[in-house]
């Protein structure tokens, strides 16, 4: 695969809805400048419109009385993104990493770095792919879906606020979407899903480590980081997204490669 097609907030709505001019005011570009954005600053969004016809969603921001008018990514894209640029990054890390230190007789402090910068580049491609995840399925959940837990003693009912703050991760995936969304992305143990499995427990590694007096806890994250199967992972991601939401993600179709 390949770098991923930016897309912004409300991509999909934006695109295919006409905007109603009572909400909404045409401005020409000609006519926004700091004396407007500042104008406009407080309590409003806006709505940009690209050479190609594209409609992002935007707000100004005041950065000490200057203002600019910032796109908003799509949160998800954003983070599978920088997964997927932190992964290249993180396999030529670990290239020089085992290159520079498999001849112990020169052991200098150029090449020790590349073990700070492979740890801290492999640990942020795993959490920003988890986040990506995460940021995906809180958005699909339907605004006014209910989940239950039903028990001999009580039935819990939880709205879509409640299950993004108190249901786990692996639960919104393989017991709230199928109700929710009558799809099962793990209908099926399969090595596409089992990468996501592999994904939440490593993040959960990194993130809750525990206390080591012995190192043993932190060489085996260490080990982990170096075995983990990235791209695989974000290819499953990948899939996971279009399965709930066709073409969701989308390689970009410019000539670049990387």
């Amino acid at each position: 695969m390949k770098h991923i097609k930016r897309k912004f907030l409300f991509h999909d709505f934006l695109q295919n809805t006409e905007l109603p001019s009572s909400n909404f005011t045409d401005i020409d570009l000609d006519k926004v400048d700091q004396s407007f954005l500042k104008k406009n600053s407080k309590n409003n969004f806006a709505v940009l419109t690209t050479e190609t016809g594209d409609k992002l969603f935007s707000f100004i921001y005041n950065d000490n009385g200057k203002h600019c008018m910032i796109p908003v990514p799509d949160f998800s894209l954003v983070n599978f993104n920088f997964a997927y640029t932190l992964n290249i990054h993180r396999k030529d890390y670990r290239k020089k990493l085992v290159e520079n230190l498999s001849e112990l007789s020169t052991p200098n402090e150029v090449s020790n770095s590349y073990a700070y910068d492979y740890q801290g580049t492999a640990s942020s491609c795993i959490i920003c792919l988890f986040t990506a995840i995460e940021c995906f399925v809180n958005d699909i959940i339907p605004e006014d879906f209910e989940y239950k837990i039903v028990n001999d003693r009580k039935t819990e009912i939880y709205d879509k606020k409640q299950i993004q703050v108190s249901i786990s991760f692996m639960d919104k995936l393989t017991k709230v979407l199928p109700i929710a969304l009558n799809k099962n992305f793990f209908a099926h143990q399969t090595p596409t899903n089992a990468h996501i499995y592999n994904l939440r427990n490593l993040r959960n590694d990194i993130v809750h480590t525990k206390s080591d007096k012995t190192g043993e806890n932190n060489v085996s994250i260490l080990k982990s980081l170096l075995n983990f199967n990235y791209d695989e992972t974000l290819i499953s991601t990948f899939k996971l997204f279009n399965f709930y939401k066709k073409d969701f993600i989308e390689e970009c179709p410019c000539a670049e490669t990387w």
